[in-house]
């Protein structure tokens, strides 16, 4: 089953401390995730577009917009959408001049929810991978009861939903401040055990703002009586829309997670009208323990808790009888 000793889920589910009956909250599954950065016209109407900043580019000596969009966009049939998005200063697409600053964006196209796969509430609804599962993960002191999992496969997601608060929102309106936070943080206490930090920064065609981060966690077996080591890929997406944050931690042993992430993050939707005064997702008291202090206010910690995950699967796989296999069979094999 997976990373970890998965608990039962029944026919009436748990759902963030809540009992969830008739059609209050309903989890499906029914579609593949899928991001791309380049979709024939064709195939468009099967995907949302995230748009990705990607800060500013100082034009070089010899540089032409089509090169940079080959080098930057990955294509260089792109190079249109570097003059709309600086139509301020390309006045001629063959006319560009070193020191010129221009604006970087890409179109992320992310594949559409069909169906009702996901989970859907009054409030909001989320996309989730084809055939993943719904429920509670706990190891250790790590603990999570709004929890996604592949059945087949390793790969988990955990979310925490809140109302969208002025400490967020502050956070996260300087990105760049808040990277170089997150970097400092890394350098001070997982220097060891984090590398290859990634940041980007997308905008949903519906306005939300969507943030992520992505690193690899690095555990060493010495500690827990093996040799060597074993690579976590860990992807972070923190989606703010009008009113509420999502706040998404994926962690899996091989790569893609930040590709489930995003499209998680992407399909992300707000759905209560403006006008309901009530409103308020902290209802269904959503957590993801333990966070641990840091200088980034209004976002949960996700380098403690992937630590104290991981901790608990290692510390209770050591106290098993010899076997073998390596770690990392263990682990799959649980």
């Amino acid at each position: 089953m997976g990373l970890l000793e998965r608990k039962t889920i029944t026919k009436i589910a748990v759902f963030a401390g809540i009992l969830v009956l008739g059609n209050a909250v309903t989890v499906y599954a029914k579609e593949t995730y899928q991001t791309r950065y380049d979709v024939p016209q064709k195939e468009q109407e099967n995907y949302s577009v995230l748009v990705e900043d990607l800060d500013e580019y100082e034009v070089c000596e010899g540089d032409c917009l089509w090169n940079i969009s080959e080098k930057l966009l990955g294509n260089g049939n792109h190079y249109m959408q570097l003059v709309r998005q600086n139509a301020d200063v390309i006045q001629n697409p063959d006319l560009i001049y070193p020191g010129m600053r221009l604006q970087m964006k890409r179109n992320v196209y992310v594949k559409k929810r069909t169906g009702v796969n996901g989970i859907k509430t009054p409030e909001y609804r989320l996309g989730t991978p084809d055939s993943w599962a719904f429920g509670i993960i706990e190891e250790g002191e790590a603990f999570s009861n709004n929890a996604f999992f592949a059945r087949q496969a390793d790969g988990n997601v955990v979310c925490l939903l809140r109302d969208k608060e002025d400490a967020g929102a502050k956070s996260l309106s300087d990105w760049k401040h808040s990277q170089e936070l997150i970097m400092d943080y890394v350098e001070t206490h997982y220097k060891k055990q984090v590398s290859d930090l990634t940041f980007h920064k997308y905008q949903s065609e519906n306005g939300a703002d969507i943030f992520l981060f992505s690193y690899c966690y690095i555990i060493d077996g010495a500690q827990y009586g093996y040799t060597g080591g074993l690579t976590v890929h860990v992807s972070e997406a923190i989606c703010q829309t009008e009113r509420i944050q999502a706040e998404l931690t994926g962690f899996q042993l091989d790569e893609g997670i930040e590709d489930i992430v995003l499209y998680m993050a992407g399909s992300f939707e707000e759905l209560s009208k403006e006008a309901e005064a009530d409103f308020s997702v902290n209802s269904y008291n959503t957590m993801l323990t333990p966070s641990g202090p840091w200088e980034v206010a209004g976002f949960h910690n996700p380098f403690v808790w992937v630590e104290e995950y991981y901790d608990g699967v290692f510390s209770k796989i050591s106290n098993l009888p010899p076997e073998k296999k390596n770690a990392r069979e263990r682990i799959l094999d649980r």
